[in-house]
């Protein structure tokens, strides 16, 4: 069973502690020592906001591209396809890449797809803020990922 740390919707509510954050600056850095690693590049790399709550890098280079989303609060990476779509679910999932292993020096924890297309009625939820438990009622996410990358308001 997978247990969803606090802090995975990026939400709080207004009595709680405040929430770290990773710093884009961090997460950027690593997109490049990643791209370097196999030769590839690093298109916009796109700050989380109030939404989605989570920071995106597009790699590419011979035979990659590979959408790179790294949470706002936690400090874990995970890969797509393709860049998701505004407003959309994130639907395309994929394993780390063999080269995403240079994200792990910077403190980046690589989740698998297995992680993220668990179903959230299987998870441990235990962890999760009141306010995140209200916004995952209302939002409805089907799975982990879903919960972890998000574009809640």
């Amino acid at each position: 069973m997978i247990r969803v740390a606090r802090g995975a919707t990026g939400f709080r509510g207004p009595g709680d502690d405040p929430l770290p954050h990773v710093d884009v600056v961090l997460f950027k850095t690593a997109c490049h020592a990643a791209a370097r690693s196999i030769r590839a590049t690093v298109g916009e790399v796109t700050p989380a906001g109030v939404t989605p709550n989570f920071h995106t890098a597009l790699i590419t280079g011979p035979g990659v591209r590979s959408a790179v989303l790294c949470h706002a609060v936690l400090p874990v990476v995970a890969f797509a396809a393709s860049p998701p779509p505004a407003g959309a679910p994130v639907a395309d999932f994929t394993s780390p890449p063999a080269w995403a292993a240079a994200f792990e020096p910077s403190g980046l924890r690589l989740l698998d797809v297995a992680e993220l297309s668990m179903p959230l009625a299987r998870a441990d939820t235990s962890e999760l803020a009141e306010a995140e438990l209200e916004q995952a009622l209302y939002w409805r996410p089907d799975t982990v990922g879903e919960l972890m990358f998000n574009w809640w308001d």
